[in-house]
């Protein structure tokens, strides 16, 4: 059996029209997520990405309220789905949308980050990741060469 393709480690910021079609592995904050599209803006810095998760999550189980012998699996950590400004690892195929898909409305004292809505992260797989060093994160793909090292605060 052939192993799946792992996906491309990049900095969300760093995403461009030319990794349309790729697979790839993004860190973010996670700022609002519509049940109704299934639609999540992640977001670093100023820069935001579209991540459609409706392949990872099961509706109905995140807004249950039941926990144990309902609809909720005790095994899938849909937490991260409630908290806001976590940090999430996101895998999945990037595409370009026929059209601009919508926006999560966010909080009036949330300042809306630079999305492009015609690019969205098809997620595979989402994982909560509260330890994350996201500047280290950024100087260890800046050592290896996967992108250009930044000076600006993140």
């Amino acid at each position: 059996m052939q192993r799946p393709a792992p996906g491309t480690v990049m900095m969300l910021d760093c995403i461009t029209d030319d990794d349309v079609g790729r697979k790839l592995r993004v860190a973010g904050r996670m700022l609002m997520y519509d049940p109704s599209t299934a639609l999540v803006l992640l977001s670093l810095s100023s820069y935001g990405l579209l991540v459609d998760v409706s392949l990872v999550i099961d509706p109905d189980a995140v807004l249950s309220t039941v926990k144990w012998g309902g609809t909720l699996d005790p095994n899938v950590n849909y937490n991260w789905i409630h908290e806001r400004q976590a940090w999430v690892w996101v895998m999945g195929w990037l595409e370009r949308s026929e059209q601009d898909l919508p926006i999560p409305e966010l909080p009036p004292y949330t300042s809306p980050p630079d999305v492009d809505p015609s690019i969205v992260l098809k997620a595979l797989n989402v994982t909560p990741a509260r330890d994350l060093d996201i500047v280290g994160l950024r100087s260890a793909l800046a050592a290896m060469g996967e992108l250009l090292p930044t000076t600006y605060p993140v």
